[in-house]
């Protein structure tokens, strides 16, 4: 195989209490690698379209060239590779970064004999969100590599497949204007009350329970976080009223996406989630906010080969 095109999810870290521990992949956004083989070493990155000009082309300051780099080092490769790179993530929060990254490390694999398992690839992927984000994240990792909602352990190395609800809608709003991972961790708080952490470990438990019982109700209603979204509230404009618009429109739950500034909402009625994602794009033009809706569903597959 001379080269090979790869697509991976966009995502939503945390699903609300499970902060850094759960994660969700969204259908129908996420990136695009073409990975060529090359006989000189190394990765160079040829093409970037969709980033409107923002991500460098330097291979070791970039997810995706991190990222292949990391398993051609792995798998003791002498030959190389060159990267074109389509951005198809809209905003911020919904692990653009992090589908860069698992598009490249699943090309590469591909491209030199699929000597990896998809489980094995998560932390070599997440080897370039640490050196980009300064931290080991999965949340987002995991999802867009396995698809569906993935427990995620960023001690032990693992991701964990917990299944998919077919019949959850999710819906985003996505704002004109960006927040920074880094910045958005700054401001969460060094301890917590017992009181918070026993909810979020409730509500996260509880959504892993629904999944694997495939009860979108219970799984939308344990979107509730105690610790990460009132520390991070402030830095979205409009996040209370948006949040308090999708409830009132009849979403199970919503929460800020990963570190934001995107906002979700789960619904289990197309009608439903139509007048959700309206309510959001309305409650942010009530803070000269101009926010993109996507109605969308749980990615099945994470990582794979297209044509």
């Amino acid at each position: 195989m001379k080269s090979v095109r790869v697509f991976a999810p966009a995502s939503v870290g945390n699903i609300g209490p499970g902060f850094d521990v759960l994660g969700m992949a969204l259908a129908g956004m996420g990136d695009t690698v073409l990975a060529t083989r090359r006989s000189e070493p190394g990765v160079s990155i040829i093409e970037i379209t969709g980033d409107r000009g923002r991500l460098s082309y330097k291979a070791d300051e970039n997810t995706a060239g991190i990222s292949a780099q990391t398993v051609l080092d792995h798998l003791g490769c002498r030959e190389g590779i060159s990267l074109t790179l389509h951005k198809g993530v809209p905003g911020t929060g919904l692990g653009s970064s992090a589908a860069s990254a698992v598009a490249a490390a699943y090309a590469v694999n591909l491209l030199f004999g699929e000597k990896l398992s998809k489980a094995e690839l998560v932390p070599l992927a997440a080897v370039a969100e640490s050196q980009v984000s300064r931290g080991f994240f999965l949340d987002n990792i995991g999802p867009s590599m396995m698809g569906g909602v993935t427990w995620n352990n960023p001690f032990t190395k693992e991701v964990v497949s917990l299944g998919r609800l077919e019949k959850a809608i999710v819906i985003v709003a996505i704002p004109d204007f960006p927040l920074l991972t880094k910045e958005s961790r700054r401001v969460l708080p060094g301890m917590i009350p017992m009181e918070h952490f026993i909810s979020n470990m409730a509500y996260a438990s509880m959504m892993a329970w629904a999944v694997a019982k495939k009860d979108v109700t219970r799984f939308g209603r344990s979107i509730q976080d105690r610790v990460a979204e009132a520390a991070r509230a402030p830095l979205i404009k409009g996040f209370e009223d948006v949040k308090k618009a999708a409830l009132s429109a009849g979403a199970l739950g919503c929460s800020i996406s990963g570190a934001g500034a995107s906002i979700f909402a789960v619904s289990d009625d197309p009608k439903k989630a139509e007048k959700i994602g309206k309510a959001m794009e309305k409650a942010f033009q009530g803070h000269q906010v101009v926010a993109e809706i996507r109605n969308t569903q749980m990615d099945r597959l994470g990582a794979r080969m297209i044509k």
